[in-house]
């Protein structure tokens, strides 16, 4: 949300109820109204398990339902939801229009979509230039644990064929494993480190992470000596900066 958009923009998750959330935001009548009932919220193990357990009659009650757990949930993992809420530390439900408003803003005029990632990625362009940023599940994740929408091992084989045969520029992030960097070897690969920060970990002892950015193009970095500082237990996942 942060970069400046083009004439054109596509956002795509085959996550349905999560492509609900950026559709009723890109509304206006919508986003305010969502922007009202969540501002009442309160956040209890009590409310977080009643949320959890909703059954959305509609879009919007389905928006409401995944915003919610997104915004309360540890690290906002969707699938299997385990309240993580700090009183402390977390944005209370009062603050959450400051991001609410200007990202619907930004969702304004975009396509979005929940199509297989192999339809978005084959769409007619029109004549366009087309740059794209793929985020897959990662290769050697749990599926089930992380994920609401998995990947399974002819996922990866297939986007990665598709991603070799497509005439577009594309950006790739995945896990730093062999499979990937073998699968992807024809292409330019930038290995990126950073520390999860969360109320457990301190010090040496916090997690590091790895990942892949991988390019069909040669991009222009800028230039970084020291991991990124992840902050994992508050970490946006709808609405980020």
């Amino acid at each position: 949300f942060a970069l400046p958009k083009v004439k054109h923009n596509v956002i795509n998750d085959l996550h349905s109820e999560l492509m609900t959330v950026y559709r009723a935001l890109a509304d206006k009548e919508q986003r305010d109204n969502l922007i009202e009932r969540v501002t009442e919220e309160v956040v209890t193990q009590e409310r977080f398990d009643e949320v959890v357990a909703m059954e959305p009659k509609d879009d919007f009650e389905q928006a409401f339902k995944t915003f919610y757990i997104n915004r309360t949930a540890y690290s906002g993992i969707l699938h299997n939801p385990n309240i993580g809420y700090n009183e402390v530390k977390s944005s209370p439900p009062s603050n959450w229009h400051k991001r609410m408003r200007p990202c619907g803003e930004k969702l304004k005029g975009v396509e979005i979509t929940s199509d297989d990632f192999e339809v978005t990625i084959g769409a007619d362009d029109g004549g366009r230039s087309v740059l794209m940023y793929l985020d897959p599940p990662y290769y050697e994740a749990d599926q089930k644990r992380a994920y609401v929408k998995s990947f399974v091992e002819k996922d990866h084989v297939r986007l990665a064929r598709i991603l070799k045969q497509t005439p577009h520029r594309f950006c790739l992030s995945y896990d730093d494993c062999e499979w990937v960097r073998q699968t992807y070897a024809e292409f330019n690969i930038y290995p990126l480190k950073w520390q999860y920060n969360t109320d457990n970990i301190s010090g040496k002892k916090r997690k590091k992470g790895k990942e892949l950015i991988i390019t069909n193009y040669e991009p222009n970095w800028p230039e970084q000596s020291e991991p990124v500082v992840v902050p994992v237990a508050v970490q946006p996942t709808l609405l980020d900066f």
